[in-house]
């Protein structure tokens, strides 16, 4: 099939996108120079899925990215491995997009590692949660997985957070009024709680305190409470290690 005409138009709107930088084109996977040289490595079972991928889909699903070399041969820099998975799956003609740039072996080489670098990382945990909700066995195999992945994923237990399966301590922080028979009413309410350790203070530094902690959380761009009260302890400590020891201290 000869896609002439409709490389002209693919390179009428690259113009219109890209300048005369970059082009869309129609090609024969075949007649591209795969890299001779790659860092980015695939098992043999991910290689053999990915071809099984594209030769059911009868397409690649994304688009490999090319270098026009000085002796009109496109050099793939990105996408070599399912270049590769799709000259195997029998695939004649993908879209491709190419750098017409003169470019040097430091730029080329260069742009490859990115492509390979900036791909990201997956979290471990949401991704157990996506391959928990596969359900077609065929669908699992599409997702081309790594055997070892998959080994790791399914011994992923995935809970939901509720306060009693995580292990908490309660501190209950009271700033009451300084009078004794406030002091004790507020007491014996406070007894009733389930908290282990209740610290109570004087009402008048309770605005100093909360100043404080919004103050720190600011400063820090913290917005959690336990987390600015965790700074103002290494804040503390810090400023204990710095203070000299008094006498009594050096005596013990």
């Amino acid at each position: 099939m000869d896609f002439a005409d409709q490389n002209e138009t693919l390179r009428a709107l690259s113009r219109t996108l890209y300048g005369e930088s970059l082009t869309l084109e129609i090609v024969d996977p075949r007649a591209l120079r795969l890299l001779a040289k790659n860092a980015r490595v695939l098992s043999k079972d991910t290689f053999q899925q990915l071809t099984a991928n594209i030769r059911r889909d009868k397409r690649l699903s994304s688009v490999p990215l090319c270098y026009r070399a000085s002796d009109g041969v496109l050099d793939v820099l990105s996408g070599n491995h399912r270049v590769s998975a799709g000259i195997e799956a029998g695939v004649e003609h993908i879209l491709v997009m190419v750098i017409e740039e003169d470019l040097s072996v430091s730029q080329r080489i260069a742009i490859q590692l990115s492509h390979n670098a900036l791909v990201g990382s997956d979290d471990p945990t949401v991704l157990a949660e996506l391959w928990a909700e596969i359900e077609d066995v065929e669908a699992k195999l599409y997702a081309g997985l790594s055997s070892d992945l998959v080994e790791k994923l399914e011994k992923i237990e995935l809970v939901g957070f509720t306060t009693p399966q995580v292990y908490t301590r309660t501190l209950t922080l009271a700033f009451v009024d300084g009078e004794a028979e406030h002091f004790n009413a507020v007491l014996e309410q406070l007894e009733a709680l389930p908290a282990k350790e209740v610290y109570l203070a004087d009402l008048r530094h309770f605005d100093r305190f909360f100043d404080l902690l919004e103050a720190a959380k600011k400063r820090f761009d913290v917005r959690n409470v336990s987390l600015t009260l965790l700074k103002l302890m290494d804040l503390c400590e810090e400023a204990l290690a710095h203070e000299p020891s008094t006498d009594k201290e050096a005596s013990a």
